[in-house]
């Protein structure tokens, strides 16, 4: 790692909130559900069903996926599904840990381009069918893998499930059967281990990494725009992001460009709607670059990214992708969140912090 490391994620009276009223809120929720009579609940013996609870966006889907083999193999007959955010069903495509997934976008993780009161609208209208779809199922075992905002364990207990797993940083603990600590300075995907470990479910984050199952077709378009392209030896760069205070300024793109061997192609990967981004990093270098923004699904951005010899990228999905495939990679982290949390899993992959090159 380079430079200053940034924030570190901690806990705030509690919760991982920084608002105080949110914080304020949170507690008196929380102290009077805990007056209303508890029924003591005990994991079924033998478990049916599994709900995964993690609504969060592409890059927090593909962080737990490291540990849905373990859940897998700790509940062999047990039917495993996943409620999730409508995009990441391109993430747990083919996944044999998981047998469906319950698709549902929260307003809080809703990146589209309409007002708050519209995301709002949107996931009201929503609500009540997912509701009847989870008292239908009548889960015997909930994990909740989302430590703060839109972990919807009130949802969940209100749908029936039988016997609910979690931390109790987002509020509504007292409606789980059993609250794990969530420790500060840990990965995330450690994070997910401690909501596993009351199941008997134990590892360590060495052992373990992303899981993504592209298709053969996917391979196949990979070797078809290599060959379209003649990239018998390139890099890549990533530099969009979904959140935009993750970006970084052309001129520290276009110094890596500059840096670069007269022999390597420069290719661009990214979401059409970030065709700017490469318009602006592209006009301030005198080299031909090859923009394949929009080109890809996820899958096969990631095999793309195995035959590359370099990925540049920022805090993202992109990240973690090019580390899983053992590409040397370098992230230019934010410090909008922890990196000791948030790293990506891979000894192949170098965090450069601000200041970064040519800002």
């Amino acid at each position: 790692m380079t430079g200053n490391q940034g924030k570190v994620a901690v806990l705030h009276d509690g919760y991982r909130f920084k608002n105080r009223k949110i914080i304020f809120l949170c507690k008196v929720a929380d102290r009077l559900l805990a007056l209303l009579p508890k029924k003591k609940r005990a994991l079924p013996e033998h478990v049916r069903n599994v709900l995964v609870i993690k609504p969060d966006h592409l890059g927090d889907m593909l962080t737990l996926t490291s540990v849905l083999p373990l859940l897998r193999k700790r509940f062999q007959d047990a039917r495993i599904d996943v409620l999730c955010h409508e995009l990441s069903l391109s993430i747990l495509s083919n996944n044999p840990a998981i047998d469906r997934c319950v698709p549902f976008i929260h307003f809080l993780y809703d990146r589209r381009k309409f007002s708050l009161f519209g995301k709002i609208c949107r996931f009201l209208a929503g609500l009540l069918p997912l509701m009847q779809r989870l008292r239908r199922e009548r889960y015997d075992l909930c994990l909740n893998f989302r430590e703060s905002g839109g972990d919807m364990i009130l949802l969940a207990r209100m749908c029936g499930c039988r016997y609910m797993v979690g931390h109790g940083t987002g509020g509504f603990g007292p409606l789980l059967d059993q609250v794990v600590q969530w420790r500060e300075g840990r990965h995330e995907v450690e994070h997910y281990l401690e909501v596993l470990r009351p199941l008997g479910i134990e590892a360590s984050l060495e052992n373990l990494g992303y899981e993504l199952y592209p298709t053969r077709e996917d391979e196949e378009r990979i070797d078809s725009v290599i060959e379209k392209h003649g990239l018998a030896k390139f890099i890549v760069i990533h530099p969009g992001s979904g959140d935009v205070r993750k970006l970084v300024k052309a001129g520290s793109w276009a110094g890596i460009i500059v840096g670069t061997e007269a022999d390597t192609r420069i290719v661009f990967t990214g979401t059409k709607d970030e065709c700017s981004l490469y318009a602006e990093v592209a006009g301030l270098v005198q080299r031909e670059t090859v923009n394949l923004m929009g080109a890809f699904s996820i899958g096969q951005l990631y095999l793309f990214y195995r035959k590359a010899q370099k990925v540049y990228t920022v805090d993202s999905l992109s990240a973690h992708l090019a580390a899983m495939t053992g590409t040397r990679t370098t992230v230019f982290w934010s410090n909008l969140v922890d990196v000791s949390q948030w790293r990506p899993l891979g000894k192949n992959v170098e965090i450069v912090f601000p200041p970064l090159p040519q800002e």
